[in-house]
């Protein structure tokens, strides 16, 4: 009786929550500026790594973002706050020609003779001043050839990624020429709003203990770094001299329109999920099934948005070393696997099969389970018989023992690995579960010295993009190290012909992704749904994850905290 009584309370609060606050009538409300956002980001578990980019990690755009601009950026406008063309739900890093807009700089030019990208630099966009650091002072072309020298000179700069330029030249003050060796058809990507080229500060270098610490942190973007507590929380304030404006409702505001914007880390879900709930955070960008249904019966005030995860996540299997130099081996572990049974334990059912090496998302390259050829589809259906067939085909009729790492700590995960560890065990396969620090894991495979399992998220990027990091020879996440000449001649030859249309560019890598496929380079895990709850007074927020490489600021940017709201609900 007690728990119907709660379910009848929770009912009625909430239509009378709905009558009194008419969340769908959002078009008419008077935007009021100032406030602080509190929120959790996509990966709030990690810690920053490093505050410089010429460090080249993943999380530089994701941190740095907030104060650090790009010569690219997603058009907002084109999402679903303005044309819905696209949703601005991917990685961030895989966004279309015609969804990009200028940020640093206002237009561009491709050139054949001499082959070459003119870049016309923003006029009026001002360095933030840095105590100790920099001086305020203009934006002009010779920072972006500064700080892009100095990212290809780095001693850790990713092998292949920035080849195709030549040189960089600043022909005058509001001009970059990008003289290009050969053509590459994604240099949006790689120069304009990918994961490094984000463009900081030669200063940054001369503050006191150098540009890796964020004391010395300076940009030109709509929020300046305040604060930063290691296993806490990263705080940006308002930067009052910010260049970029937007219209809401007919009327121009400068932005940001908050003063403050805080991002939290937080290690464990249960800790998230109790912030949420209890007003403490305003939003979380990335809740699993299992957390959204709970948070639905407790918090039913909450708005939610869905998306497919903007990751892919893999098993990758060392094709470098036994067992899992041969093919009949990885076949057999993902034959192994009741993928029907994971996915209605974890996510509810609601999951995408085929994933890697592209997501539903990249439409002109994917390949649906349903029309993969017969070798490749096999892979996804779960047949322990045919396993043990191919395992003693390969020389392992009684199993064999492998070392799975997983760099993290959250419990769902784990219980997820022990499910697969199980199921395996059904057909003699060992797989241990190797748990580590996220920067141990990742040191350990970026040294190439992982165990031979490596659970991965990895963000898909461009489909050319994530072939080159995933498959290509000697590439840092190549996890799987796998070395074959026909992906790595294909992808040099789509990806600097010039003669290729996009078409005959797709065309290909959709071959390409089913040849990978059948090589089972990894054990193949279906793609989750996750989700995004708000509380009613986060205003101007329409679902978008992205604008390119994990950045989230200039959405961020444009939202605004109803804060009589947030009184009357008693926060």
């Amino acid at each position: 009786m007690k728990k119907l009584y709660h379910c009848i309370l929770v009912i009625a609060a909430s239509l009378l929550f709905l009558c009194l606050f008419n969340f769908g009538a959002t078009a008419a409300e008077k935007v009021q500026t100032g406030g602080t956002l509190t929120f959790a980001d996509m990966f709030p578990r990690q810690n920053p790594r490093t505050w410089d980019n010429g460090d080249w990690n993943w999380r530089h755009g994701y941190d740095t973002g907030y104060y650090i601009e790009h010569l690219l950026v997603g058009d907002l406008q084109k999402g679903p706050r303005g044309t819905k063309k696209f949703a601005f739900q991917n990685s961030g890093d895989n966004l279309p020609a015609d969804c990009v807009r200028g940020e640093l700089v206002e237009k561009w030019e491709v050139k054949k003779e001499p082959l070459s990208i003119v870049f016309t630099v923003r006029k009026g966009i001002m360095w933030q001043e840095k105590p100790g650091v920099m001086k305020a002072r203009e934006f002009v072309a010779d920072d972006i050839v500064n700080s892009m020298n100095r990212l290809k000179s780095s001693r850790k700069a990713t092998p292949y990624y920035y080849d195709f330029i030549d040189r960089l030249e600043a022909k005058d003050k509001y001009t970059v020429i990008a003289h290009l060796k050969e053509w590459n058809a994604e240099w949006p990507y790689y120069m304009g709003y990918g994961y490094y080229d984000g463009i900081q500060a030669l200063e940054q270098d001369k503050g006191p203990g150098g540009a890796a610490k964020w004391e010395n942190a300076c940009g030109t973007g709509p929020f300046m770094l305040e604060e930063y507590k290691s296993g806490h929380s990263s705080t940006y304030v308002k930067n009052p001299n910010y260049w970029d404006s937007d219209v809401i409702n007919g009327q121009k505001y400068q932005l940001p329109l908050l003063d403050k914007a805080i991002s939290m880390f937080i290690k464990d879900p249960s800790t998230q999920l109790a912030a949420i709930r209890t007003g403490k955070l305003d939003m979380v960008m990335r809740l699993s099934n299992r957390e959204m249904q709970e948070l639905k019966k407790t918090t039913p005030e909450l708005i939610w948005s869905k998306y497919l995860d903007i990751n892919s996540s893999y098993i990758a299997l060392r094709m470098d070393r036994k067992p899992f130099d041969d093919v009949r081996v990885r076949r057999a572990v993902n034959m192994s696997i009741d993928r029907d049974k994971i996915s209605n334990t974890f996510s509810g059912g609601e999951t995408v099969r085929v994933m890697v090496p592209f997501p539903p998302s990249a439409q002109n390259v994917y390949t649906p389970l349903e029309k993969l050829p017969p070798a490749a589809k096999e892979l996804f259906t779960y047949n322990p018989e045919k396993a043990k067939k191919l395992l003693a085909e390969a020389g392992y009729p009684n199993g064999f023992t492998f070392k799975c790492t997983y760099g993290g700590g959250n419990s769902e995960t784990i219980d997820f690995l022990s499910m697969i560890a199980a199921m395996l065990a059904e057909v003699g396969v060992t797989m241990e579960i190797d748990v580590m620090s996220y920067p141990s894991a990742l040191s350990k495979m970026t040294k190439k010295v992982h165990e031979n399992g490596y659970l991965i998220s990895a963000t898909q990027g461009t489909p050319l993009a994530f072939i080159r990091k995933t498959f290509l020879t000697k590439q840092t996440w190549n996890a799987s190290m796998m070395s074959d000449p026909y992906i790595d001649k294909t992808w040099e030859r789509l990806s600097s012909d010039p003669e290729l249309t996009q078409k005959q560019i797709d065309s290909e890598l959709k071959k390409l992704g089913v040849y990978i496929i059948e090589q089972a380079p990894m054990l193949f895990l279906d793609g989750a749904y996750n989700y995004c709850a708000r509380w009613p007074w986060v205003k101007n927020y329409y679902g978008e994850l992205r604008v390119g490489a994990h950045r989230v600021s200039p959405i961020i940017a444009r939202i605004w905290i109803d804060q009589e709201l947030k009184k009357k609900m008693g926060h």
